[in-house]
């Protein structure tokens, strides 16, 4: 007999919500209690601490994840072992890696003190930026894997919201109006520098390489639970078990982005950053 589980209504139950919202609950707990466990004697946050933090949310978001997916979505344990694979790996980053990389570089560089993460809001649009290319490269594997089940549900319920055409014209729009305001449009995509900047700092680092490649097995791990969930979703002729599965996924790679929000703000009030406020 098969060992995958029976194929039921692919839906966002109660029991699964619950579980995610408990995922979300008891992991910012974490990210906002775990930097006050230790010494903030030092310049940077202990590499110890920041493992430990994301050891912890991983260990709190996996099983909730698996049993989610595994259990109450109906997916196959192997789909469910991808999904939260990539998952710990993002964990990994966004908690570990990505922020000791941040401090690691900004020992020697300063920031410019009107665009610096220890401002709530700058963190939410730096934030915000990041999460983007998170989207980005996520809906590119839904919309690949998506071909197994189209014949399944012909109307895709995810817009093109970027077409060619509508990303001239939206480059066009923006250039006239640039011109048309004197530059002062400029003003409100200075915020978005906050996130490339932390992205620089970050890829400027000692740990470039290792974060590339993690993020690199992560997109692969994606790819893989995507692929298992299509072949799923394809067999038992269920194409909503497939949307399930995207709406999880992106519920968990924006709770990633707020918890890292909390998580450098925490940090920063400890361990402030080294920043130049212009005059």
């Amino acid at each position: 007999m098969s060992s995958q589980p029976v194929s039921r209504a692919a839906a966002l139950t109660p029991s699964l919500l619950l579980k995610l919202l408990l995922a979300g609950a008891l992991s910012l707990a974490v990210v906002a209690l775990a930097p006050h466990t230790v010494s903030t004697s030092g310049d940077v946050p202990p590499v110890g601490m920041l493992l430990v933090t994301a050891v912890v949310v991983g260990a709190i978001c996996a099983p909730l994840l698996f049993w989610g997916l595994h259990s109450d979505l109906g997916l196959p344990a192997t789909a469910a072992v991808y999904t939260v694979a990539f998952n710990v790996l993002v964990i990994f980053v966004k908690l570990a890696l990505a922020p000791h990389g941040f401090y690691e570089v900004n020992q020697h560089r300063t920031l410019d003190g009107i665009i610096t993460i220890d401002n709530p809001f700058m963190a939410l649009v730096a934030a915000a930026a990041v999460f983007c290319l998170y989207l980005a490269v996520y809906v590119v594997l839904y919309r690949y894997f998506r071909v197994k089940i189209e014949h399944l549900a012909p109307d895709d319920p995810i817009p093109r919201l970027v077409k060619g055409r509508t990303l001239v014209i939206g480059v066009v729009v923006l250039t006239v109006l640039l011109v048309a305001s004197g530059g002062a449009l400029l003003l409100v995509l200075v915020p978005i520098a906050a996130g490339l900047s932390y992205l620089d700092f970050v890829f400027s680092s000692s740990l470039s390489l290792m974060i590339g490649i993690v993020l690199a097995c992560a997109t692969a791990l994606a790819a893989a639970a995507f692929n298992s969930t299509a072949e799923r979703a394809r067999l038992v002729g269920d194409a909503s078990l497939f949307m399930s599965f995207f709406w999880i996924g992106l519920y968990f790679l924006a709770l990633y982005h707020v918890l890292w929000v909390v998580y450098v703000l925490v940090l920063t009030s400890l361990w402030p950053l080294k920043v130049v406020t212009p005059k």
